[in-house]
This record gives C-alpha cells, structure tokens and sequence, in this order.
C-alpha cells in the first residue's frame, strides 16, 4: 500500500477535488462513527474520549485517502506534511469536542446526533485547512 501511496501527483480540477474529497470524507466518517459508537456504547467509554480516540483514527486515515487520491502534495515533505495534517486536526477536534459537549452535555442530545451537527462543523475547516495550509503549493 506504501508504494500505491506514493503515485504521482494529482491535478485535479475544484469540482473533481470537492467530490472526491466528500467521498474520502463519507468514507472517514463512517469510520469515525462506527469506532465512537463502539468505544461509547459497546466497551463504556465516556463519549468524549471515545469522540477524541474515533477522530483522530478517522483522521489519521483521512490523511492517507486525501494523499492517494484527493490532493496534490505541498511543497513539505511527508514528514512535515503529516505534521501540518496532524495540527490542523487537532484544531479540528477542539471544534469536535467542544460541539460535542455543548450539544450534549447542556443541551441533552444524544451523542450520534450531535456527531453529525459536529461533523458539519469541522467538514468546512477540515477541507479548507487541508487545502490552503498542508496541501498548498
């Protein structure tokens, strides 16, 4: 899989970025979904560390999917890249965890619907942050 990773670059035009990124996105929410509802329902862990342990997971494969088949590579190397990725998520998931808990330790609601009201949240800055500050060239 390391070498399929490593094809050459992606010229892509807007559109056909913004759908394919959707897809890597749907993909990557599923996932995100599947290890929270697990970790919270199923093993008993608190909602929020298992919303931190599902995001960063999720992320984590986002940024391989985005790199093989979303966004051309930056001008930083993959070490550097993988670090801008790391903190533009991370920045994602204070937006994650503070919707999460707004959503639903003030306002009552449950834990899988206020995943996807956060979800719609960070989609916007996950996209442009990638796209302006990791992948730019």
């Amino acid at each position: 899989m390391t070498a399929t990773l490593a094809a050459a670059p992606l010229k892509l035009d807007g559109s056909v970025q913004i759908r394919r990124f959707v897809l890597v996105g749907a993909g990557t929410v599923s996932v995100d979904y599947a290890v929270l509802y697990l970790m919270t329902s199923r093993m008993h862990v608190t909602y929020l560390i298992s919303a931190a342990v599902a995001f960063m997971f999720a992320s984590t494969l986002n940024y391989l999917l985005s790199v093989w088949c979303v966004f051309e590579s930056g001008k930083l190397s993959r070490v550097f890249e993988f670090s801008f990725f790391l903190v533009t998520s991370l920045a994602g998931l204070v937006f994650n965890q503070l919707s999460m808990w707004l959503l639903v330790s003030l306002w009552g609601l449950n834990y899988l619907l206020a995943k996807a009201i956060s979800i719609l949240i960070v989609t916007a800055w996950n996209f442009f942050s990638k796209k302006k500050l990791v992948f730019s060239n």
